[in-house]
């Protein structure tokens, strides 16, 4: 009985190790048939990973300068040449910056032109100058908002809520307008 299972189990170790040497034979043979679509394919894969690896540092690098040019701008907002490196490496801190200098500066032409993107800062500066308002609901709303809780600070109830009618009924800040509307006496207690 020993003997049969011993003739067993060395025939289930060549069977085993046939099947591994005829999918090894087949991998070489696929690979002798595809050699070229595989090799173009690993270097496709590596040319990415480089780009890749390359575009992430080119990022870092652009954004350390941007934050170098931004302390250099927040000590002294003059320096021409960390002004311009701030425009060409991070754009949307640029112009937030140039936002709030002239903002500090009371500059209403500086702030005119950074109306020509259409972007938050621009959003902004419309809401800041009350400029290219009109076709821009959200911004009427906020600019009613503004107007209406400034005269419930000073206590004119009436003007507030016909101000208050302007919003639209759907709009995202009516309820801060009727909470605004159920606190009116806490806020002529704050004047």
């Amino acid at each position: 009985m020993a003997l049969k299972d011993n003739i067993k189990a060395i025939k289930e170790e060549l069977s085993a190790q046939e099947q591994l040497l005829e999918s090894i034979i087949a991998g070489e043979r696929f690979f002798k048939k595809h050699k070229r679509k595989v090799i173009a394919s690993v270097i496709v894969v590596v040319i990415l990973a480089i780009g890749y690896i390359g575009l992430n540092a080119m990022k870092a690098a652009n954004l350390k300068a941007s934050n170098e040019a931004y302390k250099i701008l927040l000590d002294n907002p003059n320096d021409e040449k960390a002004l311009s490196s701030l425009k060409s490496k991070n754009k949307p801190l640029y112009r937030a910056f140039v936002f709030t200098e002239a903002l500090k500066n009371g500059d209403n032409e500086t702030l005119k032109t950074l109306l020509a993107e259409k972007d938050i800062i621009a959003n902004l500066v419309a809401y800041q100058i009350q400029e290219n308002v009109e076709n821009d609901f959200i911004l009427e709303d906020f600019i009613a908002l503004r107007d209406g809780y400034e005269l419930l600070r000073d206590g004119k109830t009436d003007e507030a809520d016909m101000k208050f009618m302007t919003i639209s009924p759907d709009s995202s800040i009516m309820s801060i307008v009727k909470s605004l509307e159920h606190y009116q006496p806490s806020l002529e207690k704050a004047k």
